[in-house]
């Protein structure tokens, strides 16, 4: 997550010329003193300040998870849903963390175990970002330098170590609010006292959008790999595998450049097959998954059709599980969209 220290003293390096040319034209110091001040910037301990920056985004998580749990996640929804927004939803990753625990738990103590587990948390959290902006403060104080810049340049360099982190806790904040509607969208489901056979509908339907929306964006993912390897940086002179000791042993130049041509086309053949194979195995598992999801989709409201009025299932209750699926399906775009920046970020 942090920069190489390289990285770190450019950044401090490129302040320090901003910084010099101020101090130089407005003569509030003189050349030594203007010399302690960029040697004092270059001694800072900056890891305070990306400690800092970490609790800050994850404290920010943390009470998502308090918001989910105590029903106040969803203050204002932009789309129309058939379900409730006042629901506790405790997330999964607290529901693990408690039964790693081995916390007793039942019905009646469930809700208050988490809220104080989670209120915990964001206590310990608090008391540690106090002690970091104490200290942050203490530090700047203590250099001979102008605390305002001091300040933002710390700011600016949290910022910047962590973009990454930043942008995977909230990547995780999002898939809160997806988990949230999904759950409250089955629980809004069962409202309606669904027979065992509706249940076991929602179920399977909810299982085979999952498959579909997961192998469609498989495919695409690997589409987007296929066009990145096959890209200039990933060309076969820039692989570990076009260096030969054994080719590069031979001491006639002609058999040797003849020698590694054909290595070189049996080598990129090889990888393009590979990668056809790869592509082609992903889309028939994918053209599987649409047709089981819209077979399945079909035989609802054929079965709907052919029930007892009695037995059939609702309007509403299969608005409900369309509802659903859709949600599943976007939390499923919403995490390759991550997957997607991430290897973005990796490679800049």
């Amino acid at each position: 997550m942090l920069t190489q220290k390289n990285d770190q003293r450019m950044q401090i390096n490129n302040h320090r010329t901003i910084d010099k040319e101020k101090y130089d034209n407005s003569n509030r110091f003189n050349t030594s003193q203007n010399d302690v001040y960029m040697n004092n910037i270059d001694k800072m301990d900056w890891n305070n300040g990306i400690d800092f920056g970490n609790m800050v985004t994850i404290k920010k998580k943390q009470k998502n998870y308090l918001k989910s749990g105590t029903g106040q996640l969803i203050i204002q929804s932009k789309e129309q849903l058939n379900c409730l927004t006042n629901l506790h939803v405790w997330p999964k990753e607290i529901k693990i963390i408690i039964k790693q625990k081995s916390i007793k738990m039942n019905a009646t103590n469930e809700n208050d175990i988490y809220i104080n587990f989670i209120s915990n948390k964001l206590h310990e959290l608090d008391n540690q970002l106090k002690q970091y902006q104490t200290e942050l403060n203490q530090k700047i104080i203590s250099f001979y330098v102008n605390p305002l810049e001091l300040q933002q340049l710390i700011e600016t360099y949290i910022q910047q170590n962590l973009s990454s982190f930043r942008m995977e806790i909230e990547h995780k904040i999002e898939l809160i609010h997806y988990d949230y509607y999904i759950q409250a969208l089955k629980l809004e489901y069962y409202r309606y006292n669904p027979n065992e056979y509706q249940k076991q509908l929602m179920k399977q339907l909810c299982c085979s959008k999952y498959e579909q929306e997961i192998t469609k964006q498989e495919y695409n993912l690997l589409q987007q790999q296929i066009s990145y390897y096959n890209s200039s940086c990933h060309s076969f002179k820039c692989s570990p595998i076009s260096q030969s000791e054994l080719i590069d042993s031979i001491q006639d130049p002609n058999i040797r450049q003849e020698l590694f041509n054909q290595y070189k086309e049996i080598a990129e053949q090889s990888k393009q097959n590979m990668l056809s194979l790869y592509l082609k195995s992903a889309k028939i598992q994918m053209d599987e998954c649409n047709k089981k999801f819209d077979a399945d989709m079909k035989k609802l409201w054929h079965d709907r059709r052919s029930s007892c009025d009695n037995e059939k299932i609702s309007p509403v209750m299969i608005d409900l599980i369309e509802q659903r699926c859709n949600k599943i399906g976007d939390r499923i775009r919403c995490i390759y969209i991550f997957k997607a920046k991430s290897i973005c970020v990796k490679d800049n």
